[in-house]
Order: structure tokens, then sequence, then C-alpha cells
């Protein structure tokens, strides 16, 4: 091979390798900083990685991908999730995304070329071992992070007591540590030398970190993998002494369950904010209420789209048109079924669905079809644990950059291991020579020339965007509301995936400044002005979501633009009629107004969606003292709250409004 192309190799190596390291990455002066310097860094990476490699298998025919089931499935998912881009409903949103997520198609480009470049390069269990290690390597850092959280010598990003170390959330936390664990065991069980105990402790290490994060669903994900390990090993196994093991460690793992159990309702059990949570699982806990509830709007929105769905990162779109009023108790916006294969079954149809868990059966295909080549039965258990720990998990969750780029080096390493030549026929290859061809040193040229377009056109306005929103959020903060003006002007001028969060935000600091007296009237008409033209921009590029309806009719109210409020709120409604939060805007655009029997119509009938609702009881009741009904607000009052009136200021303002005491 010629000096440049080894040079060449080495440098795409050398990108792989960093990839692990992604994790570590928090970027303080960008937006949304646990997630889009991560995104950044990956897609930079790739951008290079990809460009270098395409260069390579154009002069050396063994860096080229090899066919097997798992590509199959993956470029199948890849080509429907493109369809589903084209013609889902918000083709800018599902490739772009935005920075709160930053996914969408365009990452799952990032991570295709990830997968290509994986299976070209790592051609040896040698390099998958030391990618793996680095990996493990990177682990231990966020276990140290995560232990200095628990001591109480590091920040909780999320607040309270749930560990989520250099990622920003427990979930992200707790997955990236099964994936890890599970690496751990895989390494023990392969390892015969004494410094396999090393991953016997990194192994426990990492146990501790995922039961401090209380995440639900990854540990019962990874308890449901450790049993389906210990079932295979002792199913499988050669050796009667890890039969014996094996079953030993199964029955201590259902006996640990069952003493769980029957000791959940125990002060000890309830005194632990890790296994009270596991102890208040059932149907009636309010999010398993929540979840089952979203999960049925899922199937309606697929009902409504089967084929290719509604396109990626549009399930919000889903979540409005069939919100159920009893989802009062969620947040107000949800952009996941906190399900990923609802996710996929929503956003791109049943050959998305289809395609993705194909990835997962032909994995776990090649695991037993090859296990005598390529994997012992105990690495086999342990990477099918893990798997099925992963798929479990998700049942519950959404996916993010690093336990995506975790589960796609993993099926990495099954194909290559599945589809890898034997020494000699790989030997045999290295030997054919490299013929020189201008030709293909163009195309090498041209290639490198795009990936340079590629590394800026994709990233270098998101990430000035990104910048001048931070910027903004930061001056608004400390009141600097010139500055913060100029910031967000400047992060929606870069035209980029993130300006419809510049848009929000400046609506936010809109009606933040129409509260202050001592800012000039000027500036605050210009603010107006700003932020109402761009929310209604927004609304002409994305007319089917109701998010910026709610945002321009609350700044209309803001600035005492009641009728403006009032015109918007009802098209949002036409779109969303259960979502309450509508209605509330509106019933207070009527209020404002002095017009009390549509407040109290509005009021009546967001009460009327869930009784249940205090919030709406009572804003509801304040209606019926507007409008002088005063027997009728007590009696909604007295339904719930008995005689005793509620101390609530809007109760206590509605009354002190019409001179009663």
């Amino acid at each position: 091979m010629h000096k440049s192309l080894i040079f060449i190799k080495y440098l795409i190596l050398a990108g792989i390798f960093a990839i692990p390291f992604i994790p570590l990455v928090v970027s303080g002066s960008l937006f949304f900083p646990f997630i889009t310097g991560k995104n950044f860094c990956f897609r930079v990476l790739v951008e290079i990685i990809t460009g270098l490699w395409l260069v390579l298998a154009l002069y050396d025919k063994k860096f080229r991908p090899k066919s097997s089931l798992i590509l199959v499935f993956m470029t199948a998912f890849i080509l429907v999730m493109g369809l589903s881009t084209i013609f889902g409903e918000n083709v800018y949103r599902s490739f772009w995304s935005n920075y709160e997520r930053m996914e969408g198609y365009l990452t799952y480009l990032h991570l295709f070329a990830y997968f290509l470049v994986l299976i070209s390069m790592m051609k040896s269990e040698k390099l998958w071992k030391w990618f793996f290690h680095v990996s493990l390597a990177v682990s231990v850092i966020m276990v140290a992070h995560g232990f200095l959280q628990l001591a109480g010598k590091a920040l909780i990003h999320q607040g309270g007591v749930r560990l989520d170390a250099s990622l920003g959330n427990a979930s992200y936390l707790a997955i990236y540590m099964v994936f890890h664990a599970f690496l751990s065991l895989f390494y023990f069980v392969k390892t015969i030398n004494w410094y396999k105990w090393f991953y016997a402790v990194l192994f426990v290490s990492q146990v501790v970190i995922l039961y401090h994060t209380a995440t639900r669903g990854a540990i019962l994900g990874f308890i449901g993998g450790l049993i389906l390990a210990t079932f295979f090993m002792a199913l499988f196994s050669p050796s009667k002494k890890i039969k014996v093991i094996s079953i030993s460690g199964l029955g201590l793992i259902v006996a640990s369950v069952g003493i769980f159990i029957a000791l959940k309702s125990t002060d000890f059990v309830k005194d632990s904010p890790v296994l009270a949570r596991f102890a208040n699982i059932s149907f009636k806990e309010q999010t398993t209420q929540s979840r089952l509830i979203i999960w049925k709007m899922s199937w309606e929105g697929f009902k409504e789209k089967p084929v290719l769905g509604w396109g990626p990162e549009n399930y919000n779109l889903i979540f409005n048109k069939y919100y159920e009023p009893i989802l009062y108790r969620q947040e107000p916006w949800f952009d996941r079924a906190h399900n990923v294969f609802f996710d996929r079954l929503t956003t791109n149809g049943i050959f998305g669905l289809l395609s993705y868990l194909g990835l997962f059966g032909s994995a776990i295909y090649y695991l037993f079809k090859k296990r005598k080549d390529a994997f012992t039965v105990y690495g086999s258990s342990m990477l099918i644990a893990l798997l099925a720990a992963y798929f479990f998990h998700n049942l519950f969750v959404f996916d993010n950059i690093v336990s995506s780029i975790l589960f796609f080096s993993v099926v990495g390493y099954i194909h290559s291991n599945s589809t890898k030549e034997d020494d000699k026929e790989e030997e045999q290859k290295n030997k054919i020579p490299i013929e020189e061809d201008h030709k293909k040193a163009t195309s090498a040229a041209l290639i490198i020339v795009l990936m340079v377009f590629v590394v800026y056109g994709v990233n270098a306005t998101g990430f000035m965007a990104s910048r001048s929103l931070i910027g903004a959020v930061q001056a608004k903060t400390i009141g600097n509301a010139s500055l913060s003006l100029e910031k967000f002007k400047e992060a929606i001028a870069y035209d980029s995936f993130g300006t419809t969060e510049a848009r929000e935000h400046l609506s936010n600091f809109a009606m933040m400044i129409s509260e202050y007296s001592d800012i000039d009237q000027g500036f605050k008409d210009e603010v107006y002005q700003t932020a109402i033209s761009e929310m209604q921009k927004q609304i002409d590029l994305v007319p089917n979501d109701i998010r910026y309806y709610v945002f321009l009719g609350a700044t209309y109210n803001k600035f005492q633009r009641y009728d403006l409020a009032i015109e918007i709120l009802n098209k949002a409604i036409e779109l969303s009629p259960k979502k309450q939060q509508l209605y509330f805007e509106l019933g207070t655009s009527y209020l404002n107004l002095g017009d009390f029997v549509n407040a109290e119509r509005v009021m009546r009938t967001v009460f009327e969606l869930d009784t249940d609702y205090n919030e709406a009881r009572i804003i509801y009741a304040a209606s019926l003292i507007y409008g002088d009904k005063f027997d009728e607000a007590s009696k909604v009052l007295e339904e719930k709250f008995g005689t005793d009136i509620v101390g609530d200021q809007r109760i206590m303002g509605a009354y002190a409004r019409k001179g009663l005491n």
C-alpha cells in the first residue's frame, strides 16, 4: 500500500477511536450544551473520516464493506427514513431536527456513514478490542463523575438525586452504563488471564452508577439481560462447571427479584429514592397511565399514515392532534412517544419499524449462526443480553446520540465478526498492487473538496446560531435587553435549523419585556414587532403545529392585542380541540376584553374536558365570578374543595374585581 494511503488509513482509525470520547463533551457556549456539543463533534468527525474512507476505498477494494443481513436492514432503514422525510409533514424539521434533539434524518445519515466506515476499516478482532477498551476507559471517567455526583462533590444537572454525569439526563447515563456493563462482562468471559478481574471491578462500579440513575426501564432491561445471559450459558455451555455457576446465578437473580417484591412495602424500600420508584410500578401509577395514553395516541397517528409515517421529528404533530385531556399532569409538549418502536411506527411507518426490528433480528441471527466461527457461547450470550436490555429500555424511553453510537458500534462489531474472511484470503488481497490512476486521483481530490464543503455547510450556520442564541439568553438573564435582542436577531439571521428555537425564545423575551415599566416604550415596540413578525413566519412555514400559535397568541395577550390573540388561538383549537393550554390562553383573551360570556363558555369547555383537573376548575370558577354567577362558582369549587374558599389568587382577584371580599 502506498505511504499516503497508509497515512489516510491511520487518520481514519484515529477518527474512529476519537468517537468514544464524545460522551464527555459538554459545551457551555452552545444552546443545549449536553446535546449540541456532542452532536456537532460527532458530525464533524464522521464527515472527515467518511471523506477519507471514500478515498481509501476508491484505491483499495479491501476497504469496502462486505454484505450481510445487518447491512441490508441498515440500508433499508436509512432508505425508508429518507422516504419518510421526503413525504412527511415537515420536511425541513425531519431532515435537520432542532437543538434539543439534533437527530432527524441528517443524524441518521451520519450514523449510517459511521457504520459503513466501521465495518470497512475494523478488519481484525484486535482493532475491535482496542476500540471497545477505549470506550470502557471513557466509561471509567463517567463512573468517576457519577461517584462525585453521588458524594455531592459534583452538580447533578437535572437536580434531585438521579445521576446524569456529563450526559445531562439520567436515562441517557443509564443506557450508557448498560452498554458498558455488558461490554465489561463480554471481555471478562473472553479473558483467561488474571487481569480479567479488572473487568469485574469495572462491571460492579458501572452497576452502582446504573442503580443510582433510578431509570427503571434501563435497570429492568439490565436485569432481564442478565437472566437471558445466564440462561443461554446454562443451556449451551460445554462446561458443566459453567452450567452450574450459570444456573446458580440465574437462581440468585430470580431470588433477589422475589425478595424485593416481598419487601416492597417496607420502610426500607419506601425510604430509598431508587427502590421506591420500582416499588411504585403499577398500571395505576401516573407515569404508567400517561405512557399507555401516549401509546394509544401513537396508534391513532400510525393508522392515519401507516406506510411511511409522519416523518422523522414530527411526533409532536401526532401528540397535538390526538391529545387526551388527562395528560394535563404531564409536560405540555411531547416530541417523542417515549417508546422507540412507536416512534419508528409513527414517524417512519410500518416499513421503518420492520427494518429497525430487522437490525436486532439479524444481529441475533448472526450471534447464533456464527457462534462457533466468530463468537464463543459466552460472548454470544453477553451480546444477546446487551441487545435485549437495550430493546427493553427502548420500550419506555427514546434514543440519544450516545446510545445510537453505541448501538451502531455493537451491530457493526457483530457484522464484522460474521463476515470476516480467513487469514489466507485476507493476506492474498493485501498483496494486490494498487495501480496509479489519474481518474482516481481526480476523484479523490473532488471527494476531499466535497468533504470540506460538507463539514462547513452542515455545521457552520447551526453552530454559529447556537452561540448567538445562548448569548441572547445569557444577556436576558443579566438584564441587558438591548444586547439580548441583538443576539436574537443575529441567531435568526443565520437561517439555520436553530431558527425555530430562537423565535420561541424571542417570543418569551418579548413577553418578559412587556411587564417591565422601566424599559423605553419604543424598545418594547421594537421587540414586540420583531417577535410577532418572526413567529408569524414560523407559522407560515409550519401551519399545522399549534406550538407556534400558542407563542403568538400569548405574545398578543401580553401586549394587549386580545382580538388578534383570539383569532390565532381559535385557529389552533381547530388543529388540537382537546388541548387545555389553548383554552386557558383564549379565555384569558376574552377576560381581558371584558367579554365574560365567551370567557365563561371557553373555561367551561376546558373544565369539561377533564373535571379532575383542579387548575381548570379554579379558572372556570373565576370566569363564573367575573360573570356575576357567584352561586355557580361556589358550587363548582365546593364539589372539589368543600365549603372552604379556595385561597387561590385568581379566585380572590375575581371577587376583588367585583367588589366582594
